[in-house]
């Protein structure tokens, strides 16, 4: 397992945020993937950068600070982080953040409106850096790593510490799922995802030449028109930064996605995974949209958190990302729900409640403000969160602006 696990390094490093000599980089975890996040650091510095950086995101510390901290503390961002995101941006630093799967239920059952105080007054203070992430300006990259807890919630179980054994070889069955899902197990993982991209930027240009009006989505409880826009262009696999730098946002990744008009989603949607949602889980999640807003929601576990969230911001309520995946997906195939948003959103298709991505529409380079975004259609929020709503059963069916109709997917399989 050590080789693959320095193999997957090196495919973050070199296929993820293809490094460049003398970059800078940011490594975001939690204390559980620390390791890991040290095993990329020295991939890094064997590609080249100029210099790595390792900051630990805690979730037990912000739960002492919901808990235990003065309310009136709670909007307070230090100074220094907000300068230092700026420097970022100054020196080009590419970033990479390792998802807080070792934490999942740290936050369970904290006080759901001071955790959206906390991310408001974050995701304000750090708007610039995310702004500029969105539009690509810069490479970032999402990726996951296995360890005993995660584990734990995939394949079930007792807690991890009953038995030390078993939190081991549970991690290990992991492992072996997630050489599989990222291709480790190919004789060039570099040159397979290159093929993948290939693949993905095909079915991204088959819709591009549809020319939809919108996406239509039936299943068991989903009957959901997300409408584009008329600049709405399809990406995936690797984007680009306006100097040419081909990075993978995301690893793994199997979907192609668009920015929709966030002013015409209309119908009701079911949620088939569960979702993570200002780090707390969220279960049998629905969603009900009226002139683009959500008017309408409810949940099996979590619905205050939902409700929180939605209250982030006025943009917080609409649709920012629509995405397609389906049923080839190895994610998919391996029949585990992951818990994660990163992986659960590559086996299934799925929306986005928060902000759209600029660089998804073709005139994004003349949309400079935020009043500009919204009047081309393009959501603006503070938050991004992607929300599963495909499986075999939903069938989406995508509807050009002259009417004719065109069967996209069937039964969870492409049918472009």
């Amino acid at each position: 397992m050590k080789k693959h696990i320095q193999q997957y390094a090196e495919l973050v490093v070199q296929v993820g945020t293809a490094l460049k000599q003398g970059q800078n980089l940011l490594i975001q975890t939690g204390v559980g993937t620390f390791d890991f996040a040290r095993e990329i650091a020295r991939a890094a510095y064997r590609r080249g950068a100029g210099f790595v950086d390792i900051r630990v995101v805690d979730n037990e510390l912000l739960k002492a600070r919901l808990e235990l901290a003065d309310e009136q503390t709670l909007d307070y961002v230090p100074p220094a982080v907000i300068a230092d995101s700026y420097q970022q941006l100054a020196e080009d630093w590419a970033r990479i953040r390792i998802d807080s799967t070792e934490e999942l239920d740290v936050l369970k059952g904290v006080d759901s409106a001071k955790l959206g105080r906390v991310t408001r007054a974050n995701r304000s203070a750090l708007s610039v850096h995310r702004d500029a992430m969105m539009r690509h300006k810069h490479q970032w990259l999402v990726i996951a790593a296995p360890g005993p807890r995660w584990a734990q919630k995939v394949f079930g179980g007792p807690e991890v510490g009953v038995d030390p054994r078993l939190d081991e070889e549970r991690t290990e069955k992991l492992w072996s799922q997630m050489v599989k899902i990222l291709r480790l197990d190919t004789p060039d993982p570099v040159a397979t995802w290159q093929d993948l991209a290939k693949t993905l930027k095909t079915r991204a240009k088959s819709l591009d030449e549809m020319k939809l009006d919108y996406l239509h989505f039936t299943g068991p409880g989903t009957d959901l028109k997300v409408a584009l826009t008329e600049t709405s262009v399809w990406a995936g696999g690797p984007s680009k930064t306006p100097e040419g730098t081909v990075f993978e946002p995301n690893l793994p990744t199997e979907e192609v996605f668009t920015t929709p008009d966030f002013r015409r989603t209309s119908g009701r949607v079911a949620c088939t995974r569960p979702v993570k949602v200002m780090e707390s889980l969220v279960l049998g999640a629905w969603f009900e949209f009226k002139d683009g807003k959500v008017v309408d929601f409810g949940a099996d576990q979590g619905k205050d958190v939902l409700e929180k969230y939605l209250t982030v911001d006025e943009g917080a309520g609409y649709l920012g990302e629509v995405a397609l995946v389906d049923a080839s997906s190895p994610i998919y195939q391996s029949g585990l729900l992951f818990n994660s948003i990163l992986y659960d959103e590559n086996a299934s298709c799925h929306i986005a409640l928060g902000a759209g991505y600029p660089f998804c529409l073709s005139n994004a380079h003349d949309l400079n403000s935020p009043a500009q975004l919204k009047e081309a259609g393009c959501n603006v929020s503070l938050v991004h969160t992607d929300f599963m709503i495909g499986s075999p059963e939903v069938d989406v069916t995508g509807v050009s602006k002259n009417g004719e109709e065109h069967a996209v997917i069937r039964q969870g399989s492409f049918v472009l």
